[in-house]
């Protein structure tokens, strides 16, 4: 009886200790998602304006080659043929999430989100009704 009273606190214990991420407030960012179609890639522009840190989830952020290495099923790129996610280049698990992208007050953040990222950027490029939606969902830091 001892055991099953110990378990159930910690059980109501865990939960409490755990830290809740508070998303950021819509008017501390904007987003801005640009097509450069000559370049065959996006550009994705990210503004503070929060008084404070705000952070993204490193899975949740373009890499410098303009992919998503876990794949991101945040970022759609609609095409005639239907929409499409970003490829995952590799499949590792980060217990606790792979890091932070960090972004100070003020601060942009810049990158590109290539069409390979998709799939085959010349059919890509040559879609002329291809359109990307970019949620992006900053937080405030801890730290």
């Amino acid at each position: 009886m001892k055991k099953l009273l110990v378990a159930a606190l910690l059980c109501m214990l865990i939960p409490a200790c755990a830290t809740q991420l508070r998303r950021a407030d819509s008017k501390d960012f904007s987003v801005s998602v640009t097509d450069r179609a000559t370049e065959k890639r996006y550009v994705v522009v990210l503004d503070s304006a929060a008084d404070g840190p705000l952070c993204l989830s490193m899975e949740s952020w373009p890499i410098e080659n303009g992919s998503f290495p876990m794949g991101y099923e945040g970022a759609v790129l609609t095409t005639t043929n239907g929409p499409l996610h970003p490829k995952a280049a590799m499949t590792a698990y980060c217990p606790g999430g792979c890091g932070e992208v960090r972004l100070e007050p003020g601060q942009t953040l810049r990158a590109s989100i290539a069409y390979a990222a998709f799939g085959d950027a010349e059919v890509i490029a040559a879609d002329a009704a291809r359109s990307l939606s970019f949620p992006v969902y900053p937080y405030y830091c801890e730290r």
